[in-house]
């Protein structure tokens, strides 16, 4: 996403469980240009940008100007809802947690996570991105290690008190 956009704008990042294919990603993309496009004729943004990366596996909706209100979220939800239901691809309640493993972009949940540590196909140094990133610079960063994280805590065993 270099779309001449701060890297201080507002961001919000969907992972796509599975990933969106090559057609459904450009039909989605379209459908949140339309939307965008119509904030900035209202003045809700100045600026926008739609992209979807990591071949599918990532929803990356930035735009510049003023922090958009909840009604304007709800209708990219709508948009976004509609694209789900039509592909068959979960953004909205995909599993909250983006790690690489075996090269590839999982999504996983914290239990799954741990079921990964403890059987040493996670780690540390396993590459976590970030989907609650607040900035388009926060995003852009790209995945960090688990350990920087605050899922590291998960690499801790938790001992039940007697």
């Amino acid at each position: 996403m270099t779309a001449g956009l701060s890297p201080a704008c507002p961001v919000r990042v969907l992972a796509a469980e599975p990933p969106l294919s090559t057609d459904a990603a450009a039909a989605l993309t379209a459908a949140l240009e339309r939307l965008l496009l119509q904030f900035t004729r209202e003045g809700r943004c100045t600026a926008h940008q739609v992209a979807v990366e990591q071949d599918g596996r990532f929803l990356v909706i930035a735009w510049d100007g003023t922090v958009l209100s909840g009604c304007s979220h709800d209708k990219l939800g709508q948009v976004i809802a509609q694209h789900e239901t039509r592909v068959g691809v979960a953004l909205l309640a995909s599993p909250p947690i983006a790690i690489g493993v075996s090269g590839a972009i999982r999504l996983v949940d914290r239990p799954t996570l741990r079921a990964l540590l403890a059987a040493r196909q996670a780690d540390g140094a396993t590459p976590v991105w970030d989907l609650r990133a607040a900035t388009l610079g926060a995003w852009q960063a790209g995945p960090q290690p688990l350990a920087s994280t605050p899922l590291a805590r998960l690499l801790t065993p938790v001992v039940a008190a007697p």
